[in-house]
């Protein structure tokens, strides 16, 4: 489901900028970059739940060292679900999670549109604009002036700095530490890490987390910019009133730019982060902070995937609960049952009987030049379990993109005996998802 999958992104982008905003107070104790946390974690708030959706079998394989191996078995997810009142005695429902999903993908998709037809058409308008700006030079170097935009880096392919047309009545020191700010964000390539950031943003507009982490992200350039200007030697007095002077005269920002002069809060806060003394206790506070740091980061590598299915069989065209007692046509439809995954009822789920014969059959299926590698993954299965519990057909859900995996997989899944599902106290055939882990650890 949708809703599913945006819960668990919203989860990993929040656990993720609790990661940054750790990261950022260790190493600004020590006067260290911190525009990296904050770009990693805006990467990997897209990233690792696109990764977890497209390679289910990609993430529970790293970090894993040649030494025992282990097969695990996950927890057997069933596909049916218990069965509900008859269609005349259900009482209206106004939630229905199917519809819900859809709708929500749904807003997805016209967010991240509106959200491209908006970068877009200021896109365009931004080249109309640099059509009118005219070249010129700043203490010997190439600019372009424009009316009322800048001092800022623009492009990212070639990016090149442009001035206000105001600029040269600045003080000539004012003057020469804002052209060093630009030509520092150039250098360093700060335009273009904001604008994968910008990109990130686009593909979930709704993540709130991600809004914040973007917004960090932009202050964490210009907090690392002024280090490195006044690393130079640069006057940090000199330097806050040539913030304090811009500041009051900024233009609007522009799309993917490094600007020397942000917003009054953002001045506030660089001029607070320039001049306030080293911390007491700098490494007892670091310790602390990375150690939150990292616990973040071990959530996040540890919270699992949904494993709701997002492709579930779907009930039977036109088959009600009570159905028709003739022999011949139980016998069909339990023939069509096992033959494709389908929705069937049932009050009390199958249990897996021989865990520990099953985990044994496993180890030996390892396919022995994948497990000498150190190679692993997942593999989910569709099992039908039939009326005595054994595994009377199954499919692959998932694969773990590996065939040697896939085929130990369905082959030791034909060993597998269940306590039969039961449905109103008879035995009930039914299908379930199972996944199998194959790791050496």
């Amino acid at each position: 489901m949708v809703i599913v999958w945006i819960g668990y992104c919203l989860l990993i982008s929040g656990l993720l900028a609790l990661a940054a905003f750790a990261t950022e107070r260790a190493l600004g104790h020590f006067r260290k970059p911190v525009r990296w946390g904050w770009f990693a974690a805006v990467v990997g708030s897209v990233a690792l739940p696109f990764a977890a959706f497209l390679a289910p079998g990609l993430l529970p394989g790293l970090g894993a060292s040649p030494w025992a191996p282990l097969v695990e078995l996950g927890e057997a997810v069933v596909v049916a679900s218990a069965p509900a009142a008859p269609e005349a005695a259900q009482p209206a429902a106004w939630f229905h999670a199917g519809a819900t999903s859809a709708l929500a993908g749904c807003v997805w998709v016209l967010l991240v549109s509106g959200m491209l037809l908006h970068i877009g058409r200021g896109y365009w308008r931004l080249r109309l604009e640099m059509r009118t700006w005219t070249p010129g030079r700043v203490l010997g170097s190439p600019v372009l002036i424009a009316d009322d935009r800048g001092p800022a880096v623009v492009g990212i392919r070639r990016p090149v700095v442009v001035m206000p047309r105001w600029i040269p009545e600045l003080d000539a020191r004012l003057l020469r530490l804002v052209f060093l700010h630009e030509r520092e964000h150039q250098r360093a390539g700060d335009h273009r890490l904001f604008a994968v950031a910008v990109a990130a943003v686009v593909l979930m507009p709704w993540n709130l987390f991600l809004w914040w982490q973007l917004s960090r992200l932009r202050l964490a350039i210009e907090f690392d910019c002024d280090r490195r200007v006044l690393a130079r030697g640069e006057s940090a007095r000199d330097y806050a009133d040539a913030l304090i002077t811009v500041g009051g005269r900024v233009s609007a920002p522009l799309l993917a730019a490094a600007a020397f002069a942000e917003r009054k809060p953002a001045v506030e806060q660089r001029l607070r982060r320039m001049t306030e003394p080293l911390a007491r206790l700098r490494v007892p506070r670091t310790l602390g902070a990375s150690g939150v740091a990292a616990l973040a980061i071990i959530l996040v590598l540890g919270t699992p995937r949904p494993e709701a299915p997002m492709d579930a069989p779907a009930p039977q065209a036109g088959r009600g609960l009570d159905i028709a007692e003739n022999p011949l046509v139980r016998l069909a439809e339990r023939a069509a049952e096992a033959d494709r995954p389908t929705l069937i009822a049932f009050d009390t789920p199958p249990v897996l009987q021989n865990v520990d014969e099953v985990r044994r059959v496993f180890e030996r299926a390892y396919p022995r030049d994948l497990k000498d590698a150190g190679i692993g993954g997942r593999v989910e299965l569709w099992l039908y379990i039939d009326l005595s519990g054994a595994v009377a057909n199954h499919e692959i859900k998932t694969s773990s993109d590996s065939d040697a995996l896939d085929r130990a997989a369905a082959e030791v899944a034909q060993q597998m005996r269940f306590r039969p599902a039961r449905n109103k106290g008879e035995p009930a055939a039914v299908w379930i998802s199972q996944w199998v882990t194959f790791q050496v650890i």
